[in-house]
């Protein structure tokens, strides 16, 4: 069992040293509180930020559900991406082109992509010639809870409080405090009652 703990801990304590050199290669401020369980991909040289006790989990090991890749944060020369305080992000892929905030408190599932970008044009004349790819913010606001495998598209806001359900892709806006899920995701019951219960 010491064995086994001992081994946990230096591995916490090695992908942590890792971030840290990745942060400062990229000329980047490591948050102090953040937690890095595995290897994650930075890129591009847009804004990064990120709050006080954030979570990143990019092995299997250190989350069960079964993680595919590390996670990704890539924000281009113009982008910003914002993460707040109390995240947890497991194997994420997160690519920024124009804005992505995330809230406070949010969980990010196993395996989950935020977009703002389309990446490529619908129109094969202009995916030839580079042009025509649209992008638009996505906001995320507290306390969501993006469950595994979920893929949120550009121009979405979630409102604060909801649960988007395993597999679903996120095309348009989600109100606050509501279950949604599907292909495209819709509301499937609100979760204001539950909400409430628990206060009471």
């Amino acid at each position: 069992m010491f064995l086994f703990k001992l081994i946990d801990r230096s591995e916490r304590l090695f992908w942590n040293a890792v971030a840290t050199l990745q942060f400062a290669v990229r000329r980047r401020k490591r948050p102090r509180s953040l937690s890095v369980l595995g290897p994650i991909g930075l890129g591009g040289a847009g804004v990064l930020e990120i709050g006080d006790y954030v979570t990143i989990v990019s092995k299997s090991r250190f989350n069960r559900a079964g993680i595919n890749h590390p996670t990704q944060l890539v924000v281009g020369s113009s982008g910003k991406i914002s993460i707040g305080d109390n995240v947890g992000i497991s194997g994420a892929s997160i690519f920024c082109v124009e804005n992505i905030a995330i809230g406070n408190n949010v969980l990010i599932g196993v395996n989950c992509n935020i977009f703002d970008t389309d990446f490529h044009a619908v129109d094969y004349l202009d995916r030839r010639h580079g042009r025509g790819t649209l992008s638009a913010p996505v906001a995320i606001e507290d306390d969501v809870w993006l469950c595994a495998n979920v893929t949120v598209l550009k121009g979405v806001r979630i409102g604060a409080r909801s649960v988007i359900a395993a597999g679903s892709v996120v095309t348009s806006d989600i109100p606050p405090d509501c279950l949604a899920g599907g292909v495209p995701c819709k509301v499937i019951r609100s979760l204001e009652s539950t909400h409430a219960a628990s206060i009471e």
